[in-house]
């Protein structure tokens, strides 16, 4: 029986791969604690002369884009990133954890997390002065609405506008959940004429059956014009009593033919998408070299309940630094350094299911933190 040799180069190949796979994997038991600097299920695949070579190749290549994706999640439009391109992304990762993967003769193919370091990846943006945003939102109810004639479907079809977005938003990757609902409660009691007669009552409705927060209300509606038909998208997003938070600028284009009426849906749906990030982004963004102070008091029962509260509080996105200014048995006093707008702060806070108000106490000042429920 022949036995063939190992070449050298091909045994420190395998050797340098162990190495790189068991450092990234030390901790790949444990949870991404950030959620925002978590790239999972990235595809990785490669074709090479050895099995380890196309694996080499195909997560060398996985981790730079994961990196790509984690900065166009994060960094506000319009910077220089240039050198945030120019690290080596394995600097700034914790661990990498592998979903599946599999190893042929010549081929690679494997579903990869990457999981950031967020305080490692913060220093990138203190040094090169990049304002970004890592706040992910709650789930935001999406409620697609199509209009054509005198037809306004919701749930019923035809929806392509629902079914355009219901296939987009599985590949989304970024800070903002969008999720359209289902449910027969839902779809008897919300319907898309009801929401174009009450749209305040109806989002509120829909909402609480729901229980979110936040709603996104869009439509698409295709007309008649002089040259053709015409489609038009718009919309709004609204807290969950049905006040409108921001409106969506409305946006239209010319359809030559009624075939390629999904692929314009589709153009319109990835521009809506990418626009409610932008959006989202400026509204909570953090400058790490920008910082403002607010101070902040609430009612507490225990010490344990303060230590539990400053411990959220400190991992807010926006929070430099808390400083206690003063604590009784049922109250606490705390000046909160802040990189970015009391806005962003409000939004955090929003997420751990508080909000914030002017405080009444004239002597102490600044704002009260209150339970939203």
């Amino acid at each position: 029986m022949l036995v063939k040799e190992k070449s050298s180069n091909s045994i420190i190949l395998s050797i340098v791969l162990m190495l790189t796979i068991f450092t990234l994997s030390a901790h790949a038991n444990e949870a991404c604690e950030y959620e925002a600097f978590l790239i999972a299920n990235h595809h990785a695949e490669a074709e090479a002369s050895t099995g380890n070579l196309a694996r080499k190749q195909a997560t060398d290549e996985a981790l730079k884009s994961a990196w790509r994706k984690l900065i166009n999640r994060l960094v506000i439009a319009g910077q220089d990133i240039t050198p945030l391109m120019q690290i080596e992304p394995i600097n700034v990762v914790l661990y990498m954890r592998v979903q599946n993967e599999t190893v042929l003769t010549t081929r690679y193919i494997a579903d990869l997390d990457y999981c950031f370091d967020r305080e490692l990846v913060r220093q990138l943006f203190r040094e090169y002065n990049i304002a970004y945003a890592e706040l992910v939102s709650d789930r935001i109810m999406l409620l697609p609405i199509f209009i054509s004639g005198d037809r306004t479907n919701l749930w019923k079809q035809p929806n392509p506008w629902k079914n355009t977005l219901e296939r987009i938003l599985p590949d989304h990757n970024g800070l903002v959940q969008l999720s359209i609902p289902s449910g027969l409660i839902l779809e008897r009691r919300i319907t898309g004429q009801g929401i174009i007669a009450d749209p305040k009552s109806a989002i509120a409705t829909a909402a609480s059956l729901d229980n979110v927060s936040m709603v996104l209300l869009t439509s698409a509606r295709v007309t008649i014009a002089s040259s053709g038909l015409e489609l038009a998208v718009t919309g709004g997003l609204y807290d969950r009593d049905g006040n409108q938070l921001a409106e969506l600028e409305e946006t239209s284009m010319p359809v030559t033919n009624s075939t390629d009426l999904p692929k314009y849906l589709d153009q319109l749906g990835q521009d809506m998408i990418a626009n409610i990030e932008q959006v989202w982004r400026q509204v909570n963004l953090v400058d790490l070299n920008a910082q403002n102070m607010m101070r902040l008091s609430v009612t507490i029962t225990s010490l344990e309940e303060w230590f539990q509260l400053l411990t959220r509080l400190e991992n807010l996105s926006p929070v430099e630094t808390v400083q206690l200014r003063q604590l009784s048995a049922d109250e606490a006093v705390m000046d909160i350094t802040i990189n970015g707008s009391p806005e962003a702060m409000d939004y955090a806070l929003e997420q751990l299911g508080f909000r914030i108000e002017s405080n009444p106490d004239t002597s102490v000042g600044g704002f009260v933190l209150i339970n939203r429920n």
